[in-house]
């Protein structure tokens, strides 16, 4: 919209988009709001100020709609309208994909390029077909979000998600948020959604979606930013949910968890690591530039922003090209993928970053010839660091930055990543087939939760174990029937009637 906003009352002029989706007010109480806007370069978004007393207002609409809307609406049905969405956004000349290709790398920081392919990539995750592998992953039987279905301990049960759950987002990567709401909706949750500061625009952008397709579905969605940690506001969410879930990292989670009622079900998504793994067969004369560009790729989505990105990568001695020109053949790939899609404007913290470990290495390559540094021909737009004895495994500044370390065989990738266990989440693997059982055996007992080819570690499958645990899983509470119960009811299953009696003369009573 083009209008005047107000931070409480100076006025900025020129275009201003709504950076939040509050369809449970009115316009008279929307009116009635304090505004505050925030500009990302030429996008500026209006937000309103948010107090308890809106998070109260907002949560009581939600839980409404969630009654109304939601909880008794077939999950089948629910997959229908979001698979009918992602269609949508299947089209490139689709309204809402229109404004987000060229918003979010304004906001971002982002290639254009990047977006564009990225968010087509990540969307695909949702489609229809992929939803319904998504539920059949986390229930044998989906129609348990519906009602009682047999067990396979002779009784029924049910699954019931929170009736409302609030979701704290990240804006690490474009559209995240995604996969938080339609976790929400597939398991009849309302969600009250706390956009990130860096992007808060594409979950509203998403919702909006959602709204033109099946407005009572959208209406049990709200999304607005407020200040992390603000303890009014968060107390307010909290109290009125069933559930919280938050993205972020270690110090965002530790902040969460230490505002929560006690007993509240709480899923965090906290910050991981990811790595890949090179097999002597992806070095043959015939394939290593093809796995070079694939790593390259994993690598350099995204900037390392997401945790599955590669920090670095293991690569096996004995194939046709060594580690060293894998390396390089790397190195170029690199490159190429930094002129089509250059990486993101950086803090000057964070390039300060990358400048200190790239002098560190430099200066240790001097005296080692097992150390060798590939860098970008200008500033810091990607880093490599081959380094043949790593002492341990050593998580990168991001940004472009990877590491890559030669090995004799998988022994050798266990030993290094066994200490970050816990920390872990993908391993990208090139490999022959025959091997890949077990390789998995032992990246599994690093702690990995995830095991794809290399070049789709930025592309989960629709259903994976995020964290190691299931998505819609993780929401919801179980309700058993048990088989004995009914069976020792089966006797009040005939009718039951008062006896009758007579009085002296033989009337009967």
């Amino acid at each position: 919209m083009t209008a005047e906003a107000y931070v409480g009352r100076t006025p900025v002029e020129g275009p201003v988009l709504d950076g939040f989706f509050l369809p449970q007010l009115n316009q008279t109480e929307l009116d009635e709001l304090m505004w505050e806007t925030r500009s990302w370069g030429s996008v500026v978004l209006r937000m309103p100020v948010v107090t308890p007393h809106l998070i109260d207002l907002l949560c009581q609409r939600l839980l409404q709609a969630q009654a109304d809307h939601l909880a008794e609406r077939p999950v089948m049905d629910i997959v229908d309208v979001l698979g009918r969405v992602i269609t949508q956004w299947s089209d490139p000349d689709y309204y809402w994909r229109q404004q987000a290709e060229e918003l979010l790398p304004v906001v971002t920081g982002y290639a254009p390029e990047m977006v564009r392919r990225g968010l087509k990539d990540y969307l695909k995750t949702f489609r229809h077909d992929r939803l319904l592998r998504f539920l059949s992953q986390d229930f044998e039987n989906p129609l348990v979000l519906d009602g009682f279905q047999p067990n396979r301990a002779g009784g029924r049960s049910r699954a019931y998600g929170p009736k409302l759950t609030t979701q704290i987002f990240a804006g690490n990567v474009p559209g995240l948020p995604v996969w938080n709401l339609i976790c929400g909706l597939l398991v009849k949750s309302a969600t009250l959604g706390k956009s990130a500061s860096g992007e808060p625009l594409f979950p509203v952008l998403f919702a909006r979606s959602i709204a033109e397709e099946d407005p009572d579905l959208a209406a049990c969605l709200a999304i607005l930013h407020w200040p992390g940690g603000d303890e009014e506001i968060e107390q307010a969410a909290f109290t009125h949910s069933e559930a919280v879930t938050a993205t972020g990292g270690r110090k965002a989670i530790e902040s969460v968890v230490g505002r929560l009622p006690p007993g509240m079900p709480f899923v965090p998504y906290g910050h991981k690591m990811s790595f890949a793994v090179i097999g002597r067969e992806a070095l043959a004369l015939n394939r290593y530039a093809e796995t070079a560009r694939w790593a390259a790729h994993d690598a350099s989505q995204y900037d390392q922003q997401g945790c599955l990105s590669p920090h670095c990568l293991f690569v096996e001695r004995g194939g046709a090209v060594d580690p060293r020109t894998f390396a390089a053949a790397l190195a170029a790939e690199m490159s190429r993928f930094e002129r089509s899609k250059p990486r993101a404007r950086l803090t000057l913290e964070e390039s300060a970053g990358i400048e200190r470990v790239r002098s560190s290495y430099e200066f240790r390559a001097y005296d080692d010839d097992a150390i060798e540094l590939f860098t970008s021909d200008t500033g810091t737009g990607w880093t490599m660091i081959y380094e043949e004895k790593p002492e341990r495994f050593e998580p990168s500044t991001l940004n472009r930055l990877l590491r890559v370390h030669p090995v004799d065989g998988i022994d050798d990738v266990e030993r290094l990543a066994a200490p970050l266990r816990g920390h872990l989440q993908t391993a990208g693997v090139a490999c022959s087939p025959d091997r890949l059982n077990d390789w998995a055996q032992a990246l599994g007992r690093c702690g990995v939760d995830r095991i794809c080819a290399v070049g789709q570690m930025p592309e989960p499958a629709a259903g994976w174990h995020h964290d190691g645990r299931g998505n819609l899983t993780a929401l919801v509470r179980w309700v058993d029937i048990e088989g004995a119960a009914e069976a020792a009811l089966e006797h009040y299953d005939t009718e039951w009637t008062l006896p009758t009696r007579q009085d002296p003369v033989g009337r009967q009573l």
